[in-house]
């Protein structure tokens, strides 16, 4: 089974305007698949693995932040052996987090934290740093990127995906968007900009964007043809709501106002 502590109160209280409710955060895991809370779930975990190659090794430690549900820290552990800190803002991202472990009998190797991994004090450095559509909750990325760059250990590795947008101020939909979810986007050639500022190394910045989209039609068409299951435990407004939602990301791609990035970058040795 594996550990979680917890943070302080004020950081427990964390649920991004309810986005990340109980019921929201099963929602998510229905189009995402099990154990999972972002874009393409566990094919996408596999992707950024194969772009890890030789990194992922038995004992390797992994810092894996905004971790979610626990999906990716699961597999990199039975997997590869890793050894993995998950580190999340939301209570019920831990919460779930663990009801997962227990029932995908997850290996002892895996620790989920309640806390800020901008605060939170870590034991020691990480062969790899690892985040799944999570990032765009911070807005200081030249702190966060610093931050990250101090705790990964001299030649280790650092792998992201998340949100962006085009180089425009984007349609005033996609700019209510941004503004509702709270997100802090900029275009991915800045972002990986930021990262060569706080002092990463063969910085790889790839525009996933058509990639994002092929996924989020994937989803929108599972959605679809499990319809029945998932009205088994949501609404019909919970359906809806996915749907129109994933359409709408659809069109901001298609538009040119959102994109989506895949970032590795590394610690000079």
């Amino acid at each position: 089974m594996t550990k979680a502590s917890t943070a302080d109160s004020a950081t427990s209280k964390y649920d991004n305007h309810g986005q990340y409710s109980r019921t929201g955060i099963l929602r998510y895991e229905k189009i995402f698949g099990h154990g999972y809370v972002s874009t393409g779930g566990h094919s996408t975990t596999e992707y950024l693995c194969s772009k890890l190659g030789d990194s992922l090794r038995p004992g390797v430690k992994v810092l894996d932040v905004g971790s979610g549900i626990g999906g990716a820290a699961f597999h990199l552990a039975k997997t590869y052996g890793a050894v993995v800190t998950g580190v999340d803002l939301s209570p019920e991202m831990i919460t779930i987090a663990q009801e997962r472990a227990e029932e995908l009998n997850a290996p002892s190797t895996v620790t989920s934290i309640l806390g800020d991994v901008l605060t939170h004090p870590f034991d020691g450095l990480f062969g790899i740093v690892w985040s799944r559509d999570a990032l765009m909750h911070i807005p200081d990325k030249p702190r966060l990127f610093s931050h990250l760059l101090g705790l990964t250990e001299p030649g280790g590795r650092l792998i992201i995906t998340d949100y962006a947008k085009g180089v425009g101020e984007g349609s005033p939909e996609f700019r209510a968007y941004i503004a509702s979810t709270g997100y802090h986007v900029v275009d991915p050639a800045s972002y990986g900009k930021f990262l060569e500022d706080a002092g990463y190394v063969d910085v790889q910045v790839e525009d996933a964007t058509e990639r994002f989209v092929e996924i989020l039609e994937r989803e929108i068409a599972l959605l679809d043809a499990n319809r029945a299951d998932f009205l088994k435990s949501f609404s019909e407004t919970d359906l809806n709501y996915l749907v129109e939602r994933w359409k709408m990301k659809v069109r901001f791609c298609q538009a040119g106002d959102m994109k989506w990035g895949i970032y590795l970058a590394s610690k000079q040795g």
